[in-house]
This record gives C-alpha cells, sequence and structure tokens, in this order.
C-alpha cells in the first residue's frame, strides 16, 4: 500500500477518534440550546470533573476503567441536576434569559477555581489499561480508541433513537419547537428542561473520562475542549443534532491532517478559520436550524 494512503488512513482513523469526542461534548451544548435555547459556559468543567471523578474511582477505589466511564456518567449527570435545581432553576422561574446565562458563567468560573483548591495546578496522568496497539500493516491504532469511538457511537446512537422514538424523547422536540403550546397540551417543561441539563451534563461526563487518558487531567482539562465544541456547534447549525455530528467529525479530521501536515501549532487556526468563512458564507451552518428537526 502506497505510504501516502496508509498516512490519509492513519490520520483518518486519529480524527475521527477525537471527532467522537468532540461530537460527544458539543452533543450536550446542542441539546440544551436546542431544548431551552441557551448556552451553558459550565458544561466545560463537567467534562473536567467527569474525568477527575473515572481518575480517582481508577486510582484511589481500583475500580475498572469500563466503570470509570459510568461513574463519570452518573458523576456529570448529578452535578447537572444539582446546579440546576438550585441555581438554574430559580433562575428560569423569574422569566429573565439573561441572568440563567451570566450563572453559568459564574458556575463554571467556581467549578474551575474549586477544582483548583481541592486537586491543585499539578497535571495528573490518568493511564489506561486498554493502551495496546493494535496494527494492520502501517496502520495502527490503540484499543483505547476503539473504546472512545464504540463508546461515542453508541452514546450518540441512544440519544438519536431516544429523542426520536421515546414519549420522552418526543415531548423534549415538542418543546424545542414551541414550549407555550407544549405547555397547554400537558407537558411538564420543568422536568424535561432538568432531564435535559442532566443528559447533557452526563455526556459530558463520559467525554472526561475518555479524554482523561488521551489528555492529562488538570482543572481547566475541559476548556481544551470546550472552545472547539462551541465551535462544532455553531459550524453544524445551532442546536441541530445531524449538524453537530458532521461538524464534529469533520472538526476531528481537520485537526488530524493539520497536526500531520501543517504541525499542531495552527490547528486552532485552522479551525477558528473554517468558523469564520462558514459564519460568512453559510451563517446557519452544515445543516441550516429548523425547529422542527432540532434535538
Amino acid at each position: 500500500m502506497p505510504d501516502i494512503l496508509n498516512l490519509t488512513i492513519q490520520q483518518t482513523i486519529n480524527g475521527v477518534v477525537m471527532g467522537c469526542l468532540y461530537v460527544m461534548v458539543a452533543l450536550g451544548l446542542t441539546l440544551i440550546y436546542g431544548v431551552m435555547n441557551q448556552i451553558n459556559f459550565a458544561h466545560a468543567d463537567f467534562v473536567t470533573l467527569g474525568g477527575f471523578a473515572a481518575y480517582f474511582f481508577v486510582q484511589w477505589v481500583g475500580g475498572a476503567y469500563l466503570l470509570s466511564i459510568v461513574v463519570a456518567l452518573f458523576t456529570g449527570a448529578l452535578l447537572g441536576y444539582l446546579i440546576n435545581l438550585t441555581i438554574f432553576a430559580p433562575l428560569r422561574e423569574r422569566g429573565d434569559e439573561l441572568r440563567p446565562l451570566i450563572a453559568t458563567i459564574g458556575v463554571s468560573v467556581l467549578l474551575e477555581n474549586g477544582a483548583l483548591l481541592a486537586f491543585g495546578p499539578v497535571p495528573y496522568q490518568f493511564n489506561s489499561p486498554y493502551d495496546e496497539t493494535i496494527r494492520f500493516g502501517k496502520i495502527f491504532f490503540t484499543s483505547q480508541s476503539l473504546l472512545v469511538v464504540i463508546v461515542a457511537s453508541s452514546t450518540i446512537a441512544g440519544l438519536y433513537l431516544f429523542m426520536k422514538y421515546t414519549f420522552t424523547g418526543k415531548a423534549l422536540r415538542a418543546i424545542s419547537q414551541d414550549r407555550e403550546t407544549a405547555g397547554l397540551m400537558g407537558i411538564n417543561q420543568k422536568f424535561l428542561i432538568m432531564l435535559t441539563i442532566v443528559i447533557a451534563s452526563a455526556m459530558a461526563g463520559m467525554a472526561g473520562a475518555m479524554l482523561g487518558p488521551i489528555l492529562v487531567l488538570t482543572p481547566f482539562a475541559g476548556a481544551s475542549v470546550i472552545v472547539k465544541s462551541f465551535a462544532i456547534v455553531i459550524i453544524g447549525g445551532f442546536g441541530n443534532m445531524a449538524g453537530t455530528i458532521i461538524a464534529g467529525l469533520l472538526v476531528g479530521l481537520i485537526e488530524a491532517f493539520t497536526t500531520q501536515y501543517l504541525g499542531s501549532g495552527v490547528i486552532d487556526l485552522v479551525v477558528f478559520a473554517l468558523l469564520l468563512v462558514m459564519l460568512l458564507v453559510k451563517p446557519t451552518g452544515l445543516v441550516a436550524e429548523k425547529k422542527e428537526e432540532n434535538v
């Protein structure tokens, strides 16, 4: 097999792995925006704390890494539930859309500094037991990368089926289309908004558990992916799940090939150049926002 073909396949695999992680994080942002028409700036910290929950479960408790992903899921879900219950929900009841948005910034600062106080600034090396290298000729990837793709794909597929075919998922889509009419039809908006935040936060926690072995863990680890995740949501089309998935994989591939040919130092330059071009050429994103198709 020619070297250029090997290289293309190798970088495509690398891009898909990172793209899956980006999609896991970005879908939470998309879900919240699609249902609530709101941006959650604290989403990055759910990624970070999910990663730390998985790390300490493995290192201190001696638990299995696969089970640590479940622990990170529940950690993210619990954080999302508690923060919504104590901060976001009371602010939404006042009818001011700006206050919950500002509150997400405050919660992010609070969680980051709390993590800094608890864990310190020293990076934590999260080693996965799935570090075996799988080779097909000159093409190789680790079993951790394969695990990331399997878990992310299963989660994304599960979310799609949930939103498409369950009564609760259809109710969430109804709220995203017309909250007032959905309320008149007896749909419990408070519960479904809470559920939206819990699902999004749980996915962020899972992403943190899978991101930990790829990057070192710090109190600001989530920030390394959240900015790109915001870019992915915009490139894909704000609030659209299909667009977010396509954009996430696209950004992962761009990052892999940019690293190969231009160096890692210009990754952000290329990604955000794409974002600016998209805003200029097609501001609606890859998949234009349609309320009936959102989330």
